[in-house]
């Protein structure tokens, strides 16, 4: 989307801490996304004040997000909900003041108010150069258990049966955070996943020789 990166920095959140909420306290904001984590994100920033439009492309918020999470979005007054719906502009200064509306279907735009949009739209795996461990489609990286039958079977041949917890297909090679597969994509559970993975490198520096990174 055009301007996306420019606002990047100045009115575009991947993130709903206490930090942006103070932000955008008492202003019209925009929440991206059908899961749990955009309307987790709605709520927080409604109940601090901010005036949420929750915009998904899908015609049912039921179908991404749990009902007790569903009920309180339906529910909270700050909170306006826009199925069928896309964003297609970004309009702003310095800062983003605006975005455009589209629903499917329909050829009119609007022109929404918005000093803060707060994207949960899922995420691209920076993980490319990694061409010697296992991915899903996505490009995220599978470990343990999750890893194709493939990839399982040249793992045991080359450091035993079983992957330590969270080790990739590569021995001694392990994913932690965002870019592993199934990972919850917040930085408390990253920083939980490093430490574990802590006993998991002794394990193997203790056995035969891996390269761990």
């Amino acid at each position: 989307m055009a301007r996306w990166a420019e606002f990047e920095n100045s009115g575009i959140f991947y993130a709903a801490t206490e930090l942006e909420a103070r932000a955008c306290e008492s202003s019209p904001v925009v929440v991206m996304g059908g899961g749990n984590s955009a309307g987790q994100a709605a709520v927080f920033l409604a109940s601090r004040g901010a005036l949420v439009t929750l915009v998904i492309r899908g015609s049912d918020l039921a179908a991404g997000m749990s009902q007790y999470l569903l009920d309180r979005v339906l529910a909270h007054r700050r909170i306006d909900v826009r199925t069928n719906t896309e964003i297609v502009e970004l309009h702003g200064g310095t800062r983003l003041q605006a975005v455009t509306l589209v629903k499917r279907g329909d050829p009119a735009r609007e022109e929404l108010a918005c000093s803060g949009l707060f994207s949960f739209i899922g995420a691209d795996p920076a993980t490319e150069w990694l061409t010697q461990v296992d991915r899903d489609q996505a490009g995220f990286i599978t470990t343990g258990e999750q890893m194709s039958g493939d990839a399982l079977a040249c793992f045991a041949q080359a450091a035993g049966p079983r992957p330590l917890p969270l080790e990739s297909s590569q021995p001694g090679v392990f994913a932690v955070g965002d870019v592993r597969l199934g990972s919850m994509k917040r930085v408390a559970a990253a920083v939980g996943e490093g430490a574990t993975v802590v006993a998991s490198i002794h394990q193997a520096l203790a056995s035969e020789p891996r390269a761990t990174v």
